[in-house]
This record gives structure tokens, sequence and C-alpha cells, in this order.
């Protein structure tokens, strides 16, 4: 990749459009992939065989909003592993089911692997507690440690559906071992979330008639707070399109819906 590049500006990918839909396609200047090693390396993160088709080629932003978060993601991949002042900052993905919050992850994290070179690891947050957990059994032969250390060390770590399950102090304390662990380390970890950030304030003075908890009632203060010191805030808003997944990722091949924003530090922008 070059930085004096006209037509990607050193991010190695271009947003081109083909049959009326906006498409991040790799530019010109990004030499191509190696292969082998990096085919064990994508195998090593554990990515699921339903997103193993996810990149950043592969997702839709048929919105400005979705373009945006797209945009977001080329940059963050681009800056990757120097991010300036913000290095080891990672990205906290928050909308409803369908949005593509998962396609986007699981793509920045393949990105990072073929073409940064970077170790990485997906788990979804459900996943990931039963792991541990059946460590505990004296009857498997997999300790705890040996479960947590490639959490924890790995370069990317998506971590996904956060908050899906109400947390238990163990959980919490958990996680925070596994967050704050790769904050002191300065290693960026990708969170996926069905839920609303917001402060404990805006949540407590909230309608409590409302329907949906928001991420702060679903893990408790202290984790939302270490999250905010090491992670973007991208919120995206939009319908549940899933059914329209052509697919098998959070996302893709949908019909946009009419109202999408995106809420990137408080800021909040609308088609």
């Amino acid at each position: 990749m070059s930085a004096s590049c006209e037509q990607c500006h050193g991010t190695g990918f271009r947003i081109v459009e083909r049959d009326g839909r906006e498409f991040a396609q790799r530019c010109d200047c990004r030499p191509g992939s190696a292969g082998g090693g990096k085919d064990d390396a994508l195998a090593a993160c554990r990515i699921p065989p339903r997103y193993e088709h996810c990149s950043l080629e592969t997702f839709e932003p048929g919105s400005p909003s979705l373009r945006a978060a797209l945009e977001r993601a080329v940059d963050f991949c681009a800056g990757y592993p120097h991010l300036g002042a913000d290095e080891g900052l990672g990205l906290l993905l928050s909308g409803d089911n369908g949005v593509g919050k998962t396609h986007l992850a699981v793509a920045i994290l393949r990105e990072l692997v073929e073409a940064k070179g970077a170790r990485g690891q997906y788990w979804d947050f459900h996943e990931l507690i039963r792991e541990i957990k059946s460590s505990y059994d004296r009857e498997t032969r997999t300790t705890e440690l040996q479960v947590l250390q490639p959490v924890v060390d790995s370069d990317v770590l998506v971590l996904d559906d956060l908050g899906a399950w109400k947390m238990t102090d163990w959980m919490n304390d958990t996680l925070f071992y596994i967050l704050n662990s790769r904050y002191m380390a300065k290693r960026p970890t990708i969170i996926t979330t069905n839920y609303q950030d917001v402060t404990r304030e805006k949540a407590l003075a909230a309608d409590h008639l409302r329907r949906k908890e928001f991420l702060v009632e679903r893990i408790g203060q202290r984790l939302r707070s270490r999250l905010m010191e090491m992670c973007l805030v991208v919120q995206i808003q939009g319908n549940d399109h899933q059914g329209n997944n052509s697919g098998g990722c959070d996302g893709i091949g949908y019909a946009i819906s009419s109202v999408i924003g995106i809420v990137i530090f408080g800021h909040v922008f609308l088609q």
C-alpha cells in the first residue's frame, strides 16, 4: 500500500459502486496476499463457518451511516498497530440484530490477520464463558489458564454478543480480568453488543417501561467504564434484516432500512 495513493489515501481500500450498491474494494496499490501461512493464521482465529466469508469487501454499506461504519473499520485496519495517541484502542459496535456488527467485527479481524500479520481470536461471549466454566470440571484436561491465555495474549480479540447474558459476579470478574489485561497490554479488542451504550445516569433517568435494557444495566458500571477507556463506540441503529440475509452473516445481503444512524462519541449522523 502507498500512503500517497490518491485513490485509497493509504488505507488499501476504495469504496466503489456496483449495480447500485457500494462495496469496499482492494486498491491496486495494495500487494497481493501470500496465502499459506495466512490460511493457518485465519484458522487459528476460530471464526465460525457461518462467518468465514465476512470481509470488508463483502460488507454492503447501503446507507450513509453504514458507509461511515465501514470507513471507520477501514481506517482502523489501516492504522493498526500504530494508532497514535490511541494505540491499543479497540471498537465497541452496538446496534440491533442484523445491522452488520458481527460482519464488520470479523472483517476487521480477517483484514488484520491477512494484511498486517496479526494473531487473532474470535469468541462468542456466551461460548467463552461456557468454555471457562468447563475447565473447572475435574474430568477435563483443559485448565482455566489454557482457555484464558490465548484470549488475553492475542494481538486482536473479537468478543461477540456482549450482554446477551445477565452478568453474575463471577462472569463480571472474569470479563474484567480479560479486558483489563488487554487494556494494560495495549491490545485492541473488537466488541459487539445488541445493547445501546449510555451513561449510568441516563439509564437510571430513562423510562423504566421501555422494552430493552441498556448495556450498563447488563454488564455493570465497572465494566462499562473500562470499555469506554479502551474502545471507540460505534452505535448503529436500524431494523433487523437477518431474515433477508443471503450469506448467513449479520447484516449481509439485506434491504437497507429507511432510517439508520451511527453514533460516534455521542455525535449522531442520520441519513
